[in-house]
């Protein structure tokens, strides 16, 4: 939890309360409304503080798309957004902000909070699905110019092999993570991948 602290990310993405979700569907058959605090314009969202963009998985206009759930939470320290499943595409694309509460945020070692995040996370997951994430791959890269991580789990649950797709940043401001959780073998209609979700993330201000 140590290197959580330094990115200021105190809702995680496994146990989220007090998410307002949008879209999905009503009765499970017809395709619910969306209304969302951020805003989506030419497949990207925006946050309501205008503070980050990040491309959607689902082009809006697409069956996909129509049937998608979107869940959003915002507060002083970030904020937690999560696109799908869909309709067909049961993946989830989630991304948590983190924003950097200190000048000395700076000083505190990227890769210890990256174990950090990813250690507290798999706890969560083995807790909700009775089985141990297994890492696959953790490589050290930039993406959009700034120190990342890219790591790869995967998880047997109810029968079905999850594969959990994890990319840290670590902006000037703000630590991004972006989790794309999807069913090993399933197919996939997302017009993006993981690496491609992290890659159209923007800090606007």
């Amino acid at each position: 939890m140590r290197g959580l602290k330094i990115f200021g990310v105190v809702a995680l993405i496994l146990s989220m309360f007090g998410c307002s979700t949008t879209g999905g569907t009503i009765g499970g058959l017809f395709p619910a409304p969306k209304f969302t605090k951020g805003t989506i314009e030419n497949d990207v969202y925006t946050s309501k503080d205008n503070a980050f963009s990040v491309a959607i998985p689902h082009k809006d206009g697409t069956y996909e798309y129509t049937y998608m759930k979107i869940k959003e939470q915002y507060n002083e320290y970030g904020a937690y957004i999560s696109f799908g499943p869909a309709a067909f595409d049961q993946s989830i694309y989630r991304l948590e902000i983190g924003k950097k509460l200190s000048p000395e945020s700076n000083n505190v070692v990227f890769d210890n909070a990256v174990d950090a995040i990813v250690s507290n996370y798999s706890q969560q997951l083995e807790a909700g699905y009775k089985s141990k994430p297994e890492l696959i791959k953790k490589e050290k890269t930039k993406i959009n110019g700034v120190e990342s991580y890219i790591i790869q789990l995967q998880q047997q649950a109810n029968k079905q092999s999850l594969v959990h797709e994890v990319i840290v940043t670590n902006y000037d401001t703000m630590a991004a993570i972006f989790w794309v959780q999807s069913e090993s073998g399933r197919e996939k209609r997302a017009s993006i991948n993981a690496l491609q979700f992290a890659q159209s993330f923007k800090v606007l201000n």
